[in-house]
């Protein structure tokens, strides 16, 4: 319950004190044992799938990585495997619902969340506690989205890093989105994250979060993908943002290097983010707080005390009964 005697912080000021206290609250986060990947599908819905999909992709896809609903629509997919639901709240009706099935069919059953004490958290067999509280402000998530991902890692992958690492990463992002920043207009009307490999994950997350904070379009793709068809939906008011790592293959930066030169030189808005950790864990924190300073600070070049979802009640309202 909220303190009444505490003023309620807006929401973009919220979102920028989870985020600058990341450094602090993930040195102290208690990490899990490992489980058997060759048995593990897990599951979850907005930045809980991303956080699955970068722990399948550092598991070299021994992990399954689904949405509820596919596992609604084809529960065969849980034969011989045990069902990981990753929902902070505990209470997004579709992961209940595949909990549900999962036990009808004899399927072993933890919750990744939050609330143990949730309708999600009562439901399943097991619960794999993270150690994330809010303060009752409701902000676009970010502590809440590191903290699932690095319970999932650690469940599936042997990590380890430090404050250090997580400081030199962050100062790193901040650096580069404040370069960034001056190369994005005021009037675009769309930003699409290009990304593969592990950073196509963190695209997802970059794109969910210039939605909800910003209410702007944004969506990711994979470059092969977007040169496919959605290249030829590009406009001039459009900013093309291209995230890459120290994982890419030769072929691929050759290949990254001649679309920048070609599509630049057709005078489209395009910039690159690249992230030269030395490992996948230094390269994820690099460009996940990189997008989620860009989300920040694009909010407030542009004078925003609430993020956009928040401040649209009736489309929340719409999400809200969907999704709970």
């Amino acid at each position: 319950m909220t303190n009444p005697n505490i003023p309620t912080l807006r929401s973009i000021e919220a979102m920028k004190r989870e985020i600058e206290s990341q450094l602090m609250l993930l040195d102290d986060l208690e990490l899990v044992g490992q489980v058997d990947v060759s048995r593990c599908t897990m599951t979850g819905s907005g930045d809980s799938y991303v956080a699955a999909s970068i722990a399948s992709y550092l598991s070299n896809c021994r992990i399954k990585c689904c949405y509820p609903s596919t596992l609604i629509f084809n529960p065969e997919i849980l034969i011989d495997r045990d069902l990981y639901i990753i929902s902070i709240s505990g209470r997004t009706a579709q992961n209940i619902v595949a909990a549900k099935l999962a036990k009808k069919n004899n399927i072993k059953t933890i919750a990744i969340t939050a609330d143990p004490e949730s309708e999600l958290g009562r439901i399943c067999d097991g619960i794999v506690r993270i150690k994330y509280s809010k303060d009752g402000t409701l902000t676009s998530g970010t502590l809440s989205f590191i903290s699932s991902m690095l319970t999932c890692l650690s469940l599936t992958t042997k990590i380890t890093y430090n404050t250090k690492d997580l400081r030199y990463a962050f100062e790193f992002a901040n650096n580069r989105i404040d370069d960034l920043l001056k190369k994005i207009p005021n009037t675009t009307s769309s930003i699409l994250f290009l990304a593969d490999g592990l950073l196509y994950p963190v695209a997802c997350y970059a794109s969910l979060k210039l939605n909800e904070v910003l209410g702007i379009r944004s969506y990711p793709y994979s470059l092969e993908d977007y040169c496919h068809a959605p290249l030829f939906s590009i406009k001039k008011d459009d900013k093309v943002i291209i995230l890459s790592g120290s994982e890419n293959h030769v072929t691929h930066s050759i290949i990254i290097k001649h679309f920048v030169e070609k599509l630049g030189g057709l005078n489209y808005s395009l910039s690159s983010l690249d992230f030269p950790g030395p490992s996948n864990l230094d390269c994820l924190f690099q460009a996940i707080f990189s997008v989620q300073l860009l989300s920040l600070k694009m909010a407030e070049k542009n004078g925003l005390i609430d993020c956009f979802f928040v401040q649209s009640r009736d489309l929340l309202e719409i999400s809200s009964d969907c999704i709970y």
